[in-house]
């Protein structure tokens, strides 16, 4: 029996489903292993757009923890329906606007131009399509993944990652429950 246990193949823990989603409980991230904190799915009006996960070095229930937090993140969005670049983009600067000072963007600026300049590189995004934006310590910055692709090199710092988080954990975030989902609440 220990030769077929040999052969068996090895799959990952499924921690959660969503919407016919499956996240993996735990993933590896710059070298490091995070774990899902979170799962929700993001609607706009009565449309379902994705589902988000949340991954972190340790639990986090408190958007403060989350976004503040040391060790590498990965915020990921399984897409429910198709969109076009820029419905995203427009999502995701009003997102940043209603949760981020004038400050904070302006900080910011030069890594904004390179995301969006990705996402419309990248054009629609098909139903199912995995979008993954991970922050990686050692490389000080924010890697966008589009159904496993590198979409360009990483952009810098930790600060355009936290405005990126606070989309959905800031203190306007795109849909409250969804917040509350990611921190496990």
């Amino acid at each position: 029996m220990p030769f077929l246990f040999a052969l068996t193949p090895h799959f990952p823990v499924l921690a959660a489903e969503l919407e016919g989603v499956n996240l993996e409980d735990r993933i590896q991230v710059d070298g490091h292993e995070l774990q899902l904190n979170g799962l929700a799915l993001r609607t706009r009006f009565i449309f379902k757009v994705y589902v988000a996960g949340l991954y972190l070095p340790a639990r986090a229930t408190t958007a403060q923890a989350a976004i503040e937090g040391k060790g590498p993140k990965r915020i990921i969005l399984v897409m429910m329906r198709d969109a076009d670049a820029e419905q995203f983009v427009e999502s995701i600067e009003s997102g940043m606007r209603a949760n981020n000072s004038e400050a904070q963007i302006a900080e910011v600026k030069t890594q904004i131009d390179e995301l969006m300049t990705m996402i419309r590189a990248v054009g629609q995004s098909k139903k199912g399509a995995r979008i993954v934006l991970d922050y990686a310590p050692s490389d000080h910055g924010t890697t966008l993944f589009v159904d496993g692709v590198a979409q360009g090199r990483p952009m810098a710092g930790k600060a355009f990652y936290q405005v990126l988080l606070r989309i959905w954990l800031g203190e306007d975030p795109v849909q409250p429950d969804l917040k509350e989902a990611l921190l496990g609440n």
